[in-house]
């Protein structure tokens, strides 16, 4: 009788311990899809980011701002000029404001990711003179 309430115990204790090693695994499973799934955003932001700096310095370098846009895939809505990739979306506003003696040109270049939030702004700024 007594070597059957241990051997009884015995596979109780055993239940237990399965049981904690299979919540253990399904904790870490968890842990590792969202580390994969920050590590995949950080990548698409990472790109994004390089891609919005060339953008901000082809339109640093830039005469005409517009031309270059065109050039580049961007379609203008209103004030802005918009370019959507798979994983995120450009948002491009280039501003002037004339003096006597020539031109500030401000542009901010944004990265909008999924559900329109907000990745990225780069304001990019340049005086061009007027030859008089």
């Amino acid at each position: 009788m007594r070597s059957n309430n241990r051997s009884n115990a015995l596979l109780v204790e055993l239940l237990i311990v399965v049981l904690f090693f299979m919540l253990a695994a399904t904790v870490l499973l968890q842990v590792f899809a969202a580390a994969r799934n920050q590590s995949v955003e950080a990548e698409q932001i990472a790109g994004a980011a390089a891609e919005a700096q060339n953008v901000a310095d082809q339109l640093y370098a830039a005469q005409d701002a517009e031309a270059l846009l065109q050039s580049l895939g961007f379609s203008r809505s209103e004030a802005l000029w918009v370019c959507d990739r798979v994983t995120h979306r450009f948002a491009v506003t280039v501003t002037e404001e004339p003096s006597a003696y020539g031109v500030m040109r401000r542009q901010s270049v944004r990265v909008y990711g999924p559900e329109d939030r907000e990745w990225l702004c780069l304001p990019c700024s340049r005086y061009l003179e007027v030859s008089p």
